[in-house]
């Protein structure tokens, strides 16, 4: 259609939409202080063993405390405190306490073998551990892949070439680089039989002695420099498509551009750094897990305001959790007093931790080489983990519960932008 005006034809042009698309989880505001803003924390506990030289087991255990611990409490406020939950996801909340067997199992299979006479009768336990370390990384990724894809819905991304795109890049620059870590790391190493410390790396002679440079080369030489070259494709692969989508009009989604770019260099550095070789696992626990801590409270503190809401708004009772629920201070106080300080407490009278050791000695080592209270105390913190993994696969799918993304408030379109 064609306006005329003074014997001339105009053709209406189209205007360009808006260049980038903004829907928020949260809102903006909250979204970048604790969603994608939170990997400052990460940073922060870095600089406390890299640049200030804290003591990381004390640094550790106040995170573990205060954050680590009550993130394991939000799970349960919003289950097995919630009335409506507790009858609708009941199969899963009885079935899932069986993976508190599993460290048992373990137990029972090494004194089995011992008892059988076999050299390596402690396997089934070191497995048991590793198995649990390796998931809570693999968790710490999966929360990482579901803030993606709740700004994939957020910004109208649900599924397409940018969605497998997107989960390809998250999936390699977390898991690859962490790949890496594992092969360098002396706890690593030394937990499956290897030396404490990786070969130096071959020095280069020039071209001349390429051929005796690449022979020299030991197999983790090899794996540091196909995952850092895996991670460059990657991350080009991400750069160009963004690139490309400008070029081509189409919107850009902005909240999921801050966030992997807040999270990737984090692990990515994290993993490749000398740093951290010198100090336990732990610290790359503290350093990669603090902030995943305040992303998992901030959005449960989200869907509580909304699920729960003021008395007087409330058009359904959900018992205990929406008393814990009023003030995020009672919220976080319940967690922390009823949660946290019971179990490290105890971690402490038993000589668990080794920066309050105020126990007497509690019987003699066992076979597993810790005591009998140092053994059940694993399979209590290690169980707590695993079952709140369980849980965490299972309570948060809002493409299959209208309930959880009007909670999440996924569908409303004016809440988050």
């Amino acid at each position: 259609m064609s306006v005329r005006s003074h014997d001339r034809e105009f053709v209406p042009i189209a205007l360009p939409g808006p260049r980038f698309s903004a829907r928020w989880i949260l809102n903006a505001r909250a979204d970048l202080l604790f969603i994608i803003g939170s990997v400052l924390a990460g940073y922060l506990v870095f600089g406390m063993h890299a640049v200030l030289g804290w003591n990381m087991l004390l640094v550790w255990f106040i995170w573990v405390i205060v954050l680590d611990t009550p993130h394991f409490f939000a799970t349960y406020s919003r289950t097995y405190l919630d009335s409506e939950e507790r009858k609708y996801r009941k199969a899963l909340l009885i079935g899932s306490l069986g993976v508190f067997l599993i460290g048992p199992v373990a137990i029972v299979a090494s004194y089995g073998l011992k008892s059988a006479g076999a050299a390596h009768f402690v396997i089934p336990w070191l497995l048991f551990k590793i198995t649990v370390s390796l998931w809570a990384y693999w968790h710490i990724t999966r929360q990482h892949y579901g803030v993606m894809r709740l700004y994939h819905r957020k910004n109208d991304e649900h599924g397409g070439f940018d969605a497998k795109l997107d989960a390809l890049v998250l999936y390699g620059c977390l898991l690859v680089p962490f790949g890496a870590l594992l092969a360098r790391h002396h706890n690593s190493r030394m937990r499956v039989g290897l030396s404490r410390h990786i070969p130096q790396v071959p020095e280069w002679t020039g071209v001349s002695g390429a051929g005796q440079f690449v022979r020299a080369m030991s197999w983790e030489h090899w794996v540091i420099g196909l995952t850092i070259a895996c991670v460059v494709v990657l991350i080009t692969a991400f750069i160009l498509r963004q690139i490309y989508k400008v070029l081509m009009g189409e919107q850009l989604n902005l909240p999921k551009i801050l966030f992997f770019f807040a999270v990737l260099p984090l692990h990515i550095y994290m993993c490749y750094t000398e740093h951290l070789l010198t100090t336990g696992l732990l610290t790359f626990t503290a350093i990669v897990t603090i902030y995943h801590d305040i992303q998992y409270l901030a959005i449960v503190w989200f869907y509580n305001r909304n699920r729960y809401g003021p008395p007087t708004e409330r058009k359904k009772r959900f018992g205990l959790a929406e008393k814990v629920t009023r003030k995020v201070w009672i919220w976080m106080g319940v967690a922390i007093v009823f949660g946290s300080i019971p179990v490290w407490g105890l971690g402490c009278l038993i000589n668990r931790i080794p920066i309050c050791q105020t126990g007497p000695h509690l019987g003699d080592p066992t076979f597993l080489g810790q005591t009998t209270w140092i053994v059940f105390f694993v399979l209590l913190t290690a169980g707590l983990q695993m079952h709140h993994y369980i849980l965490d696969q299972y309570i948060w799918r809002p493409g299959r519960s209208k309930q959880l993304r009007e909670d999440l408030k996924l569908e409303d379109r004016n809440a988050a932008a």
